[in-house]
């Protein structure tokens, strides 16, 4: 995932210094939007057992989401201009499931109601046209369910880091072409394992989850 984060850094930065010429009024104002992704979730973790021995390992799981968008573009100078916009997805996503072969310590991973707030520093390269990057948060409720008797974590926190390509029509409507990641932080569950009568046989889980998306947009620009 570093490879990828250190590789999308330098499209982002690289885009942006590259000399342009055009209009960034032509993207200015309100929007809306909807959005479809498609994402790769990873987990890299550790489980610490009652003799505090270290287990590590990862997965990873592909799941679909939809948001909702509004934001508002504003200029900055006659090639650059700034968006500002807030993003959700209703519903719920499967992170992760892990099924034990004695169904002793089973654990389900569920998010849900992800909410962005970013800035998108934008280069327009003619009047329909233009690259941006994007930096921002993510939250979501966040319900682990299965075989423990400990505590959980309840939400997700990250940041988010994306690249994308900007088409806009006269009659307002434009599309958005973005790939990014989003780097969320420390999650864990405690107590989990119920193949003990005491807590012989259980443990601890802490891992960072972290998504690798691509998505297309949809909106109309007021």
């Amino acid at each position: 995932m570093n490879k990828i984060k250190t590789t999308l850094l330098a499209l982002m930065f690289g885009a942006l210094a590259t000399p342009l010429s055009a209009g960034s009024g032509d993207f200015a104002g309100p929007f809306i939007a909807v959005q479809g992704q498609s994402a790769g979730v990873e987990l890299n973790g550790a489980y610490v057992d009652s003799d505090k021995v270290t287990t590590e390992g990862s997965g990873g799981k592909l799941i679909q989401l939809g948001a909702a968008e509004i934001g508002y573009s504003v200029p900055l100078g006659d090639t650059f201009f700034v968006t500002l916009g807030y993003g959700i997805q209703p519903g719920k996503a499967e992170l992760s499931s892990h099924d034990d072969a004695a169904d002793a310590a089973d654990v389900t991973v569920k998010a849900s109601d992800f909410e962005t707030w970013y800035i998108a520093p934008s280069v327009a390269v003619s009047e329909t046209s233009a690259l941006y990057i994007k930096l921002g948060t993510s939250t979501a409720d966040l319900n682990i369910t299965g075989d423990f008797t400990g505590t959980s974590s309840k939400e997700l926190d990250g940041n988010i880091y994306a690249f994308g390509t900007t088409t806009q029509f006269p009659s307002g409507v434009f599309i958005k072409a973005e790939a990014g990641i989003v780097e969320y932080n420390n999650i864990f569950v405690n107590d989990i394992g119920t193949a003990a009568d005491d807590d012989s046989a259980k443990g601890d889980v802490n891992a960072d989850p972290s998504i690798a998306y691509g998505g297309i947009t949809l909106g109309y620009k007021f």
